[in-house]
């Protein structure tokens, strides 16, 4: 889905449906994350191409992932009003921290590079 229509689709949700949003794709993320495992564990030197190019689609659909709770995020915050989004906001940051993917989205990539740029070089 395309970012317009996800942000669209988002903002026609009823509150409590868009507060279970991110639950929901969290869930997804630690299947991806536990498939990854099972499928390295089963080859562990990465000679099977068919299961790489899984452990590869599921990381590229926990990239998307990502953006989508980015995404889900931010119209929260629209929606329903910073506390709301700082709660959300806070059990995403210990759910990544939990399960980290590996993966960065382009906004955390700008982040990065913002706190590279800002910061005291000696």
């Amino acid at each position: 889905m395309d970012m317009p229509r996800l942000e669209n689709a988002l903002r026609q949700l009823p509150a409590d449906t868009l507060l279970t949003e991110i639950p929901e794709i969290q869930n997804s993320i630690k299947h991806l994350l536990k498939s990854n495992d099972e499928m390295r564990e089963y080859d562990p030197e990465g000679k099977d191409r068919d299961l790489i190019e899984a452990v590869e689609e599921n990381i590229e659909l926990m990239r998307r992932h990502e953006i989508r709770i980015d995404v889900t995020l931010r119209i929260i915050k629209e929606r329903l009003g910073e506390a709301a989004f700082f709660e959300v906001k806070s059990n995403v940051d210990a759910f990544r921290k939990e399960y980290p993917t590996g993966v960065t989205t382009a906004k955390k990539e700008e982040e990065k590079d913002k706190a590279i740029e800002e910061g005291v070089f000696l």
